[in-house]
């Protein structure tokens, strides 16, 4: 017999919201998630009248940004023990935090990287309307055309190629590539990285891999707006984005609540809340759990198919 698949979660910065959503989330799931183990890594007076939830208590004493880091690299090792059967989903952490707790790191993308050993990973956002892939993610906006290269693209195609075929199940996949300048550069009028870059190296991922539908570079001042009109069969599985704010405004703006974050290409399943810590309204139980509900709900849903394939 199969082990039962389990949720292993760090909620974030103790201080912040994570603990409160993660509350919400596991009491509004309790039926969902009755034959799935959860395992918290915090401490049980934040959570008080869970029932069935394993916890892991962080080292007395500690600061709120070790406890966060402390609990991803816990978290992390435990689940890459039994890949297949456990899946982590992450709650908000506060970067300055992290950093001064001596834990290097831009944000969970890379300490993750770090954690597995992994050369190269992507920040997908999504919700039940895009799905959304970052070619550069935290990086400042004057850095972003020096990072758009092709390995960069390709890189990223591959990460969502392989999602969509192993965990959407969707041997045929549609993706999507926006372009960098507005309309696209206009055929090279307001910047050549599209004609320089981005088309060839689209060309050449359509022909490696004819099974994709492989479409762009896209405006994307008007690609989400006539991609959620359409049907959901018609849109594209994923979408890729050349910067941070370029692919998130559109899709948190499409169901901020209703989102969640995923690191693609670990060699465990990942998911997380769409937003931050929230300090300003911590501890006044006025918190939506939308994005952790949506992110545990995902997270079983991509273990279950990992664990029959």
């Amino acid at each position: 017999m199969k082990p039962p698949l389990e949720i292993v979660i760090t909620p974030g910065d103790p201080e912040g919201i994570g603990p409160e959503v993660t509350r919400k989330a596991l009491r509004r799931l309790k039926t969902e998630l009755k034959n799935h183990p959860v395992t918290i890594l915090g401490s049980p007076s934040l959570y008080p009248g869970l029932p069935r939830v394993r916890f892991i208590e962080p080292p007395g004493r500690a600061s709120p940004g070790y406890q966060s880091g402390w609990a991803v690299e816990t978290a992390t090792r435990y689940v890459m023990e039994s890949p297949m059967t456990r899946a982590l989903v992450t709650g908000p952490i506060s970067k300055e935090r992290l950093k001064k707790a001596g834990f290097p790191y831009q944000g969970h993308t890379d300490f993750l990287a770090s954690l597995t050993s992994t050369q190269g990973v992507t920040m997908m956002l999504a919700n039940d309307t895009f799905r959304v892939c970052l070619v550069t993610n935290h990086c400042a906006l004057s850095e972003v055309p020096g990072k758009i290269t092709a390995p960069a693209i390709e890189s990223t195609f591959q990460h969502a190629r392989r999602f969509c075929q192993e965990l959407l199940g969707k041997k045929n996949p549609k993706i999507a590539v926006l372009g960098l300048n507005p309309h696209s550069g206009e055929s090279g009028l307001l910047g050549g990285e599209e004609l320089t870059v981005i088309r060839p190296t689209l060309k050449r991922l359509a022909t490696r891999h004819r099974e994709c539908t492989v479409t762009g570079p896209h405006p994307a001042d008007s690609f989400f707006a006539v991609e959620a009109g359409k049907k959901s069969k018609d849109r594209n599985d994923v979408i890729l984005a050349m910067y941070h704010d370029q692919g998130l405004i559109p899709l948190k703006l499409s169901g901020f609540s209703e989102s969640m974050n995923m690191t693609l290409g670990l060699p465990i399943i990942r998911t997380s809340v769409d937003h931050g810590t929230a300090f300003d309204i911590a501890g006044k139980n006025i918190a939506d759990a939308g994005s952790m509900v949506y992110a545990i709900r995902k997270a079983i849903q991509y273990l279950d198919r990992r664990s029959k394939t």
